[in-house]
């Protein structure tokens, strides 16, 4: 049996299953490294994080998603919350800001993926 061509593939690139995974494992399944590089900009709130994901990045988290990442990035010191109050003493939002280790960990992340880079297309 012969392999289909692209000219006779009945699907485009992007709609086969194996690109579909491949975007999925590089945006929501890398969700803390797209959420790293917004907090370098400065302190966000975590429904402010998914909007500007979606608006800059082009992909959209779901809500339980990003606060689950929010969490587990918090939980290894690699982002740090801190909570505003108002007049009532009641917490009206909750910032997030990325920490030092969190530094460290992005830039590692992009010497990492520069490499990977490099092997996967630099001939």
């Amino acid at each position: 049996m012969s392999q289909p061509n692209q000219a006779e593939h009945p699907k485009g690139i992007r709609e086969s299953k194996a690109f579909q995974r491949f975007e999925k494992n590089l945006t929501i399944d890398l969700l803390w490294i797209w959420v790293l590089k917004l907090l370098k900009e400065g302190p966000k709130y975590a429904y402010e994080l998914k909007q500007e994901i979606q608006n800059r990045f082009g992909f959209s988290p779901a809500t339980v998603t990003n606060y689950t990442i929010l969490y587990l990035l918090e939980r290894e010191g690699i982002v740090k919350k801190t909570e505003l109050r108002n007049e009532h003493e009641r917490i009206d939002r909750k910032y997030y800001e990325i920490t030092e280790f969190g530094e460290k960990l992005m830039e590692e992340a992009n010497v990492y993926l520069n490499n990977t880079m490099k092997k996967l297309f630099q001939e």
